[in-house]
């Protein structure tokens, strides 16, 4: 059994590794901007389906953060718990 769990953390290692070469790679190739760039605008162009998506993508956020939001007033309501969120306010400590 140990000696599955030291072939399986090499194997895991070595992906990594391998991860970490590619990345590395792709971030120093000198037409990285310009591929990004047409990337951009290849999504940002309306009536494309990636132009779709990334508004579906935008909309599917948007409705989480908001459902998120009622159901936390949703909870703070039903356990009667009317809090404001300030921030700190700052004070001496006695140090």
């Amino acid at each position: 059994m140990a000696a599955s769990l030291a072939a399986r953390a090499q194997e895991a290692l070595l992906v990594a590794l391998r991860v970490r070469t590619r990345v590395d790679e792709t971030l120093h190739r000198d037409d990285l901007g310009d591929r990004t760039k047409e990337a951009i605008e290849h999504v940002s162009r309306p009536g494309g389906i990636p132009f779709i998506l990334f508004c579906l993508l935008v909309a599917v956020l948007a409705t989480r953060a908001l459902l998120l939001r009622i159901e936390t007033k949703r909870i703070l309501r039903d356990h009667k718990l009317n809090v404001n969120v300030r921030p700190p306010e700052s004070h001496p400590h006695a140090e």
